[in-house]
C-alpha cells in the first residue's frame, strides 16, 4: 500500500471509536503542553541571563571594595582592622595592575558620589558615578546622543556628565539633553552625552541592577575625587572593572587578580570574609540563578516525561484493543494480499495519527500555559520554533515507541486464524 492509502486506513480505524481515541490523547496533549512551557520558561530564563551578562560585561572581571558603611560595630570594626593593612582600592594599584599584565584590553575605575542632583528647582533623582573614557569600552554601552567622557574631561577634572536614557526622558522629555546644566554637589556641570538604556529583566535574575543601572549620572573620576567629599574609611575608588582579552582564559585572569591585590593590601593571612575587597567573575554572579532554573526545568521535564509515560501506554493499550477487535479485518486483507509489512504500516500509522494529533494539541495548549505563566507570575518567556517541532517529534518518538509492538503483534497474526475470530 502508498503512503496515503495507509494514511487513509488510518483514519478510518481511529474514526470508529473517536470517544476513545481521544482519551488516549489526553496524556500526549498535557505532556507535549508541558513540554512547550517549560522550553518557553527556559529559554526567556535564559535571555534574562545574557541580559545580566550584557550588563555586567560577559569577559569583564569586577573588584570590589567591601561596602561598610553599615553603622554596626563589628562592621566598623571589621573596617578599621581592614584599613591598618591597606588603604582600600586606588586608582594606582588599578593602573599597575593593567602595566604588569597583558591579560586585560582596559580597566576602568569607578567611584559612587554620594551627592544630590538638581535640574533648576526640580531634584533629580540618579545615582552619580565617576569613572574614566575606558568605562563605555569596558561595559560595551552605547551612546543615544552626544559623546562619552575624553581624556581632556578627566586630566581637567572638567565638570560634564553623562547622563541615562531614562533620567533624559523624565527631566528633558523629548527636548535634546546635550549643553544643558545639571547641578550635583551644588557644582553645575554640563551633560555632553546620553547613554541607550539597558534593557531591564527579571527581578529573579538581578545580578546587576539594571534599573539603577539606568538612572546613573556619570562625572569623570578626576572631577569625583577632587570635587566631592570623602569619608574617612572609604576607598578611593568603590570597584574596578577589567575587561579580559578574547582568547584568555578569564579565570587564569581571576587568579592573577586575586594574587595582586592580595599580596598590595597585605591579606594573605586574612580569611575571605575579613578582606576589604572581593574578585567577582561576571558569569560567576549567574551562575547560582542558572542552577536554580535549572533544577525547575528538571523537576518540569520529569513531569512532561511521566505525562508523555502515561499518555504512550495509554496509546498502547488503545492500539492492542484494536488489533484484537479487528482480527477479522486483518485476516481479510492479508487474504487479499496485504503482507507484513502492510499490516504493519497501517496499526503504527494510526499510533502515529494519534500522537501527531496530540501532538498538535498539546503546542496549542503548551502556548496558553505559556501565556498564563508570564501573565500570572510576570516571568520573561520565549518560544522558540524549534521548541514546537521539538515537542510535536517528542510526541510522534512516543507513537514509534508505543505504537509499535501492538502494530507487530497484528502483523504477526495468522491470516486463517484471524479470518476464524468472532
Amino acid at each position: 500500500m502508498d503512503l496515503v492509502s495507509v494514511l487513509r486506513i488510518g483514519l478510518q480505524g481511529l474514526a470508529v471509536h473517536k470517544v476513545r481515541a481521544a482519551l488516549s490523547m489526553l496524556g500526549i496533549i498535557f505532556g507535549v503542553a508541558s513540554v512547550v512551557a517549560v522550553i518557553a520558561v527556559s529559554e526567556g530564563a535564559r535571555g534574562e541571563v545574557l541580559k545580566q551578562l550584557a550588563a555586567l560585561g560577559a569577559n569583564n572581571i569586577i573588584v570590589r571594595g567591601i561596602d561598610w558603611r553599615a553603622d554596626n560595630t563589628v562592621a566598623r570594626e571589621k573596617k578599621k582592622a581592614a584599613r591598618l593593612r591597606s588603604d582600600g582600592l586606588t586608582v594606582r594599584e588599578a593602573d599597575a595592575v593593567a602595566a604588569s599584565c597583558d591579560l586585560f584590553i582596559a580597566h576602568a575605575p569607578l567611584r559612587r558620589v554620594f551627592a544630590s542632583v538638581r535640574r533648576g528647582e526640580t531634584a533629580v533623582a540618579g545615582d552619580v558615578v565617576g569613572t574614566t573614557p575606558p568605562f563605555l569600552k569596558v561595559m560595551n554601552f552605547n551612546l543615544r546622543e552626544g559623546r562619552w567622557l575624553n581624556a581632556s574631561d578627566e586630566g581637567d577634572a572638567r565638570r560634564v556628565c553623562v547622563i541615562e536614557d531614562a533620567i533624559r526622558q523624565e527631566i528633558f522629555k523629548t527636548a535634546s539633553a546635550v549643553g544643558e546644566v545639571l547641578v550635583i554637589d551644588q557644582e553645575p556641570y554640563i551633560v555632553v552625552g546620553v547613554l541607550e538604556s539597558k534593557v531591564s529583566t527579571d527581578e529573579k535574575f538581578d545580578k546587576a541592577d539594571i534599573k539603577a543601572l539606568n538612572r546613573r549620572i556619570y562625572i569623570p573620576l578626576a572631577a569625583a575625587l577632587l570635587r566631592t567629599t570623602r569619608e574617612p574609611l572609604a576607598d578611593e575608588v568603590h570597584e574596578v572593572k577589567f575587561q579580559v582579552k578574547p582568547g584568555f582564559d578569564i579565570y587564569q585572569a581571576e587568579a592573577f587578580l586575586s594574587r595582586f591585590y592580595e599580596t598590595a593590601h597585605r591579606m594573605e593571612n586574612v580569611q575571605k570574609d575579613n578582606r576589604d575587597y572581593q574578585v567577582l567573575v561576571a558569569q560567576d554572579l549567574l551562575k547560582q540563578v542558572e542552577q536554580s532554573q535549572n533544577i525547575f526545568n528538571v523537576v518540569m521535564l520529569c513531569s512532561a516525561g511521566i505525562s508523555l509515560l502515561v499518555g504512550g501506554i495509554g496509546i498502547m493499550n488503545i492500539m492492542l484493543a484494536n488489533v484484537t477487535e479487528r482480527r477479522r479485518e486483518v485476516g481479510i486483507r492479508r487474504a487479499v494480499g496485504a503482507t507484513q509489512g502492510d499490516i504493519l504500516k497501517q496499526f503504527l500509522f494510526e499510533s502515529l495519527i494519534i500522537c501527531s494529533l496530540g501532538g498538535l494539541a498539546g503546542c496549542v495548549l503548551g502556548i496558553i500555559f505559556t501565556y498564563a505563566v508570564a501573565l500570572q507570575t510576570e516571568w520573561a518567556t520565549s518560544l522558540p520554533w524549534w521548541g514546537m517541532f521539538a515537542a510535536v517529534g517528542v510526541s510522534l518518538l512516543d507513537g514509534v515507541c508505543f505504537g509499535t509492538f501492538p502494530a507487530w503483534k497484528a502483523a504477526k497474526l495468522d491470516p486463517i486464524e484471524a479470518l476464524r475470530y468472532e
